[in-house]
């Protein structure tokens, strides 16, 4: 397994290295005058992941927003590892999946319908 870092930015990642191999989606600063460049570069990083690969969210949100949708785009699942500061500085794990995502919007719907 595969612990894909959504942005480099410098920090200990190592409490996350029992889920896997480290690998960078982007690494330091990422210019957004070209939205399109930026999410070609991401998904290019995107195509090489695996379904039981991690997405470790780190540095710009919107890096990590945009590897998350195109990440569930291809796999229709994600499983994430966001670092938890006040529970003890370890990775909390979470999945999330196309059909729980259409599931909630309906019965949220249903419930405003």
């Amino acid at each position: 397994m595969t612990v894909w870092i959504s942005n480099y930015a410098g920090h200990n990642y190592e409490p996350a290295a029992k889920y896997g191999e480290f690998k960078y989606i982007t690494r330091g600063y990422q210019s957004f005058q070209s939205l399109d460049r930026v999410k070609y570069t991401i998904a290019e990083k995107v195509a090489e992941t695996h379904e039981d690969d991690w997405l470790l969210i780190s540095g710009r949100p919107l890096i990590s927003i945009l590897a998350a949708l195109i990440w569930l785009q291809k796999h229709r699942q994600i499983k994430i590892l966001h670092f938890d500061q006040k529970g003890g500085g370890v990775y909390r794990e979470l999945t999330i999946t196309s059909d729980n995502l259409v599931e909630m919007m309906n019965v949220i719907q249903g419930a405003h319908g």
